[in-house]
């Protein structure tokens, strides 16, 4: 940059603050064009929108970008955002792309939106994009340029010095685009539901270092397993083949387990074919880094490290499902994917969402998939009039058969609107569906006491996949596609489960009294006195950890708690909220309990334990001798437990 310009952009400043042409702007030293960070590449990331996406930077560099960073709560934050808004409408400021970047939670950013009618589109910062660029709490805006240089950098923006501020940065902003060369094309922002794998480095079995970040530039599939996980068992035959036939094309596979029980793990991997690296994670880092507790729990990286797939659960289409996620991300088109699917045969929801990922996203905000849970009450998925309803493809070639067999094809999925192969029918691309022909498909199920409290046509809206995410066009619809979002939650949570309070344990001894005594002799029954003895009672930091359903309704901190008595940590924060079921009729007694039972699998019972149980509060915590503690005895339990009714 020339001399010139330089001093174009320290003294110059048109239209803001009354500073008008030739009036010289006064910065404090070290801000603006003279920050130490100016002239430095600007840290990669990625933020995500209040909607759901993520916004990778790779999508903005070839465009000048501001950057507002702030916190709701910091002062002339609302002013400054109302600022850069003001720019962003104004099309002199063109090609320059304006961003808030908030760190908080997407309910406090929306209440922002909306409190201080703020037309700057606001990301959400997970707290490490701040945390890159060196900004704490004060207010900032950032400047780069087309090559993702930082090329001015403000926080002067508090009293007296805000309208200053604001007018360098107008400064700035109007000499932006002189650094920026065109190249082609119209304003591109390529939106992901994606975030960046965080990387890691940590020895496997054979005490080899095993790096992801080291594998960047290849797809890797990071396994999260436990040898004694039923579900992983399933699931592995079916995952490790496909796993083995793609490495020839550069795909890598690092497996995550947090224990070798009984030092059995080389025989386990031998057993099931697991032939590369796998990191046993004693203090759960790695887990908690991607924020994983139960198993089997996959990722599926894509070469520029982003997270592109996560497989939570077994499923028996595994392999098929796996095949296309790696061509995929391997570089085949979709419309290679698309041509292969065959329209004499229902491929399930695994496989669409391979190419669909906003179409499935938007298909989970709805009822239909949530179809088979509403069958769980008075056991209605043995009735056969009942699932053909709440099912895909029933008795169709690849469709629903059974709930062990073909448990992949539960739900009202898409190719119940779009046929078998999604509608593709070997072709390339899908055929639109007909309107007239869905309203037909819902009025098969949607009859009689089942009958819609609405019409057809306003089914179809609220069903309806949403516009194609460009930068415009999101934010411009945001609000109302934001409110029709919430609406569906907002139905489905009310027409099913929503809210359930905690009701403590003294509520749980009447049926479970030898449960009661085992557990009163364990330490979980004195946890608060620990934080007592500590003068920590009050701590937040503390508290959720020894005190049970914090935050929620009926738990500890809530006036209405049972007796005020949700101290300690109870039977509810393994067995879930009781308020359904103490009040449930005995033939509902197991479907309402909504935490561990008797069927779940050591992983989800290690997933519960170690969210405090962590490296960081209880290193030498140990589950495998600490459960035999905790677990209920079979032989001390009452007789109507042991029968089933729960």
């Amino acid at each position: 940059m020339n001399a010139k310009l330089l001093l174009s952009l320290a003294i110059l400043a048109t239209g803001c603050g009354g500073a008008g042409p030739g009036d010289q702007i006064v910065v404090p030293p070290g801000q603006g064009l003279s920050h130490p960070m100016v002239g430095r590449k600007a840290p990669d990331f990625a933020a995500q929108d209040p909607s759901g996406p993520w916004l990778p930077y790779s999508s903005l560099q070839g465009k000048p970008v501001a950057l507002l960073f702030f916190r709701p709560g910091s002062p002339f934050a609302p002013d400054l955002a109302r600022e850069l808004g003001r720019f962003r409408d104004d099309s002199s400021y063109n090609p320059t792309v304006f961003l808030g970047l908030c760190r908080d939670s997407i309910d406090r950013i929306n209440e922002f939106i909306r409190i201080h009618n703020i037309s700057l589109p606001i990301l959400r910062d997970p707290g490490s994009i701040a945390q890159a660029f060196g900004i704490g709490d004060t207010p900032t805006v950032v400047l780069l340029d087309s090559d993702g240089i930082v090329r001015f950098r403000m926080e002067a923006y508090l009293g007296r010095q805000f309208q200053t501020g604001v007018a360098a940065t107008q400064a700035a902003l109007r000499n932006l685009p002189r650094m920026f060369t065109e190249k082609g094309g119209g304003l591109d922002l390529r939106y992901t539901e994606h975030p960046r794998a965080p990387v890691f480095t940590a020895r496997d079995l054979e005490g080899r270092t095993v790096s992801l970040a080291s594998l960047k530039g290849r797809v890797v599939v990071l396994s999260f397993f436990d040898q004694d996980c039923p579900h992983c068992q399933k699931d592995l035959p079916l995952l490790v083949p496909v796993l083995k036939e793609f490495r020839a094309r550069g795909v890598a596979a690092i497996g995550v387990s947090s224990r070798d029980a009984g030092g059995g793990m080389r025989r386990f991997l031998k057993d099931y074919g697991i032939d590369y690296p796998v990191v046993i994670d004693t203090s759960r880092s790695i887990f908690s880094q991607y924020a994983s507790e139960n198993t089997p729990d996959m990722f599926f990286i894509d070469r520029d490290g982003f997270v592109r797939f996560r497989e939570h659960g077994d499923r028996p289409d595994r392999a098929e499902v796996t095949r296309l996620q790696l061509r995929l991300l391997l570089g085949e088109k979709p419309e290679a994917l698309a041509s292969g699917l065959s329209k004499e045969r229902y491929a399930g929801d695994g496989v669409c969402r391979t190419c669909h990922e906003r179409e499935y996203q938007d298909w989970l905000l709805t009822p239909h998939s949530i179809a088979w849970d509403s069958l769980a009450n008075g056991d209605k998925w043995r009735d056969p009039e009942c699932v053909a309803c709440h099912v895909t493809g029933k008795d169709r070639p690849g469709g629903f058969s059974g709930p062990e067999t073909t448990l992949q094809m539960v739900n009202v999925q898409c190719e119940v609107c779009h046929g078998p192969g999604g509608g593709h029918a070997g072709a390339a691309s899908a055929t639109a569906p007909d309107p007239g022909v869905m309203k037909k498909a819902c009025v098969t199920c949607h009859t009689g006491k089942f009958v819609l409290n609405f019409d057809a046509d306003e089914a179809l809206a609220l069903v309806a996949h949403r516009d194609q995410p460009d930068l415009d066009r999101l934010f411009k619809y945001s609000g109302a596609q934001r409110e029709r979002l919430v609406a569906i939650n907002k139905r489905r949570l009310e027409k099913f489960k929503s809210g359930v309070a905690y009701v403590g344990a003294d509520a749980c001894r009447d049926c479970h009294e030898a449960e009661f005594a085992h557990w009163s002799g364990t330490p979980h029954a004195a946890a608060f006195a620990v934080i007592l003895r500590a003068s920590r009672g009050y701590d937040p930091t503390c508290t959720p950890c020894h005190t049970t359903g914090m935050g929620h309704k009926g738990g500890f901190g809530d006036p209405k708690a049972a007796g005020g008595g949700m101290t300690n940590v109870q039977c509810e924060v393994c067995h879930g909220p009781g308020e359904d079921h103490v009040k449930a009729a005995d033939a509902l007694k197991k479907a309402t309990i909504y935490g561990i039972t008797d069927q779940c699998s050591f992983c989800i019972i290690q997933g519960v334990c170690a969210t405090c149980h962590d490296q960081a509060n209880d290193p030498r915590f140990n589950i495998e001798k600490a459960l035999p503690r905790v677990r209920h005895r079979p032989e001390t339990a009452p007789a109507a437990a042991r029968s089933g009714a729960r």
